[in-house]
């Protein structure tokens, strides 16, 4: 793995940390103004929505990780593709299992930041 794609998977690994402390204003540098996430119920969503959802009083995550990370860098983005392992609360909507993810990655003179994501349920291995 090159050197790009280790600073990468380390903000990665760092942004599941963010987002297990739940702190919005730690999260908010690492994406871009544009960013569009793709939720697993095909939902459309914006860096308002991802962001905002660590503010919420009725929003928790008991459980975040995730593993078989393999990242392609072509010059100033990137792709990253990995299992992501949720389980948490969303008002009175209860989540979690085990989701193909992926993220595609800007280099901004501020560092990497995610342009874009999306989750998928793994329904069977």
């Amino acid at each position: 793995m090159n050197s790009e794609a280790q600073k990468i998977e380390a903000t990665s690994r760092k942004i599941v940390e963010i987002e297990l402390r739940r702190d919005a204003d730690a999260l908010a540098p690492y994406i871009t103004e544009d960013y569009v996430g793709i939720d697993p119920s095909g939902a459309l969503i914006n860096k308002d929505i991802s962001v905002g959802r660590y503010r919420r009083d009725d929003f928790r995550l008991f459980e975040h990780g995730i593993s078989d990370i393999a990242v392609s860098v072509f010059d100033d983005t990137a792709l990253e593709i990995g299992v992501m392992t949720l389980k948490g609360r969303l008002g009175g909507f209860e989540f979690g299992g085990r989701y193909r993810y992926s993220h595609f990655w800007i280099k901004t003179t501020a560092g990497w930041k995610v342009r874009a994501s999306q989750l998928t349920p793994i329904l069977r291995d």
